[in-house]
């Protein structure tokens, strides 16, 4: 299978990353992830009001 971008790893900066792929015209994005969840750290810590900006509701 090929794919423009490649992110490893599903934390706070992996996401940013394929958030940025996508916003730059990539198609076809894979996001390699060791947990079940994507996320990383923002499902440990509760920062209210983070993802307000870009997805229009809470992550946190």
């Amino acid at each position: 299978m090929k794919y423009d971008v490649i992110v490893i790893g599903g934390g706070p900066a992996g996401l940013a990353a394929a958030h940025a792929a996508w916003q730059d015209g990539c198609k076809s994005i894979c996001i390699i992830e060791r947990d079940k969840e994507l996320g990383g750290i923002l499902n440990q810590c509760i920062h209210n009001g983070f993802g307000l900006h870009f997805f229009k509701e809470e992550l946190t």
